[in-house]
């Protein structure tokens, strides 16, 4: 039995003599620290908070984890990777909810604590508990820190542990850890939001319903198109009743191409008519990103029976006349208000550049 006293918001283990001795904590969230006698101590914090309605996978990804924790006898380690705002401190936060609600504590791990001391503190806690390690390649920002946990997360000791570590960069992560679900069980990658996320969002929140497919178009760009993103383009749409792409101009965010190095040849079809030959049209290509500043384009127009008699007719474009963005990121599809369609072809790719749109 785990025996700790109690002085306020303040966890101690139990010392002799101690009064007020608790035989576990509350379900309660608390983060570690360590006092100048460099003793470990447990501080309450803050409740976790979850929005109104969960969106997307979330329930059933929390379901998950904790009906696996409850079925494991021992440790279960869940890795949670993603940008921020991409959902994995918030399925972190599920998590938790879930497991308080059957008597469980988080503790919350913001300082790279390591090594025998620190493992014997937490074995202390004999109850279950999540211990949360949060942008964990942040806080242990060394492979040696990292792998100093490794007896801890190996399940070495017999206490019934659920770790939750979440990191923004897979790439700063130890390899002892990846591809080893004895200490780590799960791996849950978060790249940008579903589609079906990004729908049922909008079909809640915005209220010009008429650019819910604009706003699952655009999130397209975004090779990880996260929920502040998507929060913030909905939040500005409604404020000023406009379309995604006028509230993109305004936002900071913006998709992964924005080069001016991007180089697109020129098609131009008007009354059944495509120009593309360099002749006809001024400028003959295009650089730069297409969706960032209107576009102008001059085309001859040949007289049915006299070329002499060829006139050159302007065309303008503007992020709001995008139709469409092909699969593969290659063209961009645009449609002004006098019909006129032009399509961009990229003919020079930045080979160093990864593809930004999801397949």
């Amino acid at each position: 039995m785990s025996l700790f006293t109690c002085n306020g918001a303040i966890w101690r283990a139990h010392r002799d003599n101690a009064v007020n001795v608790k035989t576990q904590l509350p379900a309660k969230n608390f983060t570690l620290k360590i006092d100048d006698n460099e003793q470990f101590y447990l501080e309450e914090i803050s409740p976790f908070s979850l929005p109104t309605k969960m969106y997307g996978d979330t329930t059933t990804m929390t379901t998950r984890i904790v009906k696996t924790f409850q079925d494991r006898p021992h440790c279960t380690g869940v890795l949670l990777n993603g940008e921020k705002g991409s959902g994995k401190t918030l399925l972190a936060k599920s998590v938790s909810i879930a497991l308080a609600a059957e008597g469980v504590p988080t503790i919350v791990i913001n300082t790279p604590f390591s090594g025998d001391r620190f493992n014997s503190f937490i074995q202390t806690i004999e109850q279950p508990a999540v211990i949360l390690f949060d942008e964990f390649e942040k806080t242990y920002d060394e492979f040696k820190k990292q792998d100093a946990l490794l007896t801890l997360l190996d399940g070495a000791y017999q206490t019934k542990k659920l770790f939750m570590v979440t990191c923004n960069d897979p790439n700063r992560l130890t390899w002892h850890i990846q591809n080893r679900p004895g200490r780590l069980y799960y791996f849950i990658n978060f790249d940008g939001l579903e589609m079906e996320f990004v729908r049922e969002y909008c079909e809640d929140k915005l209220i010009n319903k008429a650019h819910i497919d604009d706003v699952c178009r655009l999130a397209r760009l975004f090779a990880k198109f996260n929920f502040d993103m998507l929060q913030a383009l909905v939040e500005e749409m409604n404020r000023f009743n406009e379309t995604p792409m006028a509230a993109l101009r305004w936002l900071n965010a913006r998709p992964d191409l924005d080069s001016s190095s991007e180089k697109f040849e020129i098609l131009i079809e008007c009354a059944g008519v495509t120009y593309s030959k360099p002749h006809e049209l001024e400028p003959e290509t295009f650089s730069g990103w297409p969706l960032r500043r209107p576009i102008e384009i001059d085309f001859l127009t040949p007289a049915a029976d006299d070329e002499e008699n060829s006139r050159w007719r302007e065309a303008h474009f503007t992020v709001d006349d995008l139709l469409e963005i092909s699969p593969n990121g290659q063209e961009f599809v645009f449609r002004n208000k006098a019909g006129i369609k032009l399509t961009l072809r990229r003919v020079v790719v930045n080979k160093k550049r990864v593809n930004w749109l999801a397949v």
